[in-house]
């Protein structure tokens, strides 16, 4: 009897031994258990929780100003030779119809010496014109863009023209320094039509036109 006793021990033990491994195979992990092992796994892949990925840049968008105001001076020269390369100024409004696109409003005046008496030629011009911005800021910290418009430009003194009609092209590049404050430079061509800067005693062959070029500097806010 005590034989049979001790098996019968022998074999719960058998039976129950399984039946508790499994047990505790399957027992649920306790919430925190499974956060820190979630946290262990994305440490171990180099991720930061609401970090993009490392091939991913951090900031997508680079807001710019939707309206800028800028100011600027440089130089503009005859491209025919009417007169010597002078100082120049600058004001213009921009208003950002996209992140590609938008439209400039431009003031631009100048001082030059006449090549054939030596006089002050002073011009005077306004012109409207739409930009493409060629990249964007995120893409790169320098933004080149062109520019085609066209406007109005007078020339006042001895043998100026009042009324000529300017196609500006323009190619330039600008840097956000702040999200409000922007420098940049930009050289323009400037085509003029039904022009002439002749002095009135010229003969026919010394006409001169009023195509000129500029080069700009320029600083503004927007916002």
């Amino acid at each position: 009897m005590r034989i049979g006793l001790v098996t019968a021990l022998l074999a719960g033990v058998a039976i129950g031994a399984p039946a508790s491994a499994h047990a505790q195979q399957t027992e649920p992990q306790a919430p925190g258990a499974q956060e820190t092992q979630v946290q262990v796994t994305g440490t171990q892949q180099g991720r930061v929780a609401g970090l993009p990925p490392a091939d991913q840049p951090m900031i997508r968008r680079i807001p710019q100003p939707i309206v800028s105001i800028e100011g600027g001076g440089g130089v503009v020269g005859f491209v025919g030779g009417a007169g010597s390369p002078g100082p120049a100024w600058n004001l213009r409004v921009t208003g950002a119809l996209s992140d590609r696109f938008s439209i400039e409003g431009n003031y631009l005046g100048s001082v030059n010496d006449r090549s054939d008496n030596g006089e002050s030629l002073v011009m005077t011009a306004i012109d409207a014109g739409v930009r493409y911005n060629v990249l964007l800021p995120e893409q790169f910290p320098v933004q080149p863009f062109v520019v085609a418009g066209a406007g109005y430009a007078g020339f006042a003194g001895n043998g100026g023209d009042p009324a000529t009609m300017v196609v500006p092209l323009v190619a330039g590049a600008e840097r956000l320094l702040t999200p409000n404050i922007k420098v940049g430079a930009r050289f323009s061509y400037r085509p003029a039509f039904f022009d002439d800067l002749s002095l009135p005693n010229a003969a026919k062959g010394d006409r001169q036109g009023a195509d000129t070029w500029t080069l700009l500097a320029q600083i503004g806010g927007g916002f």
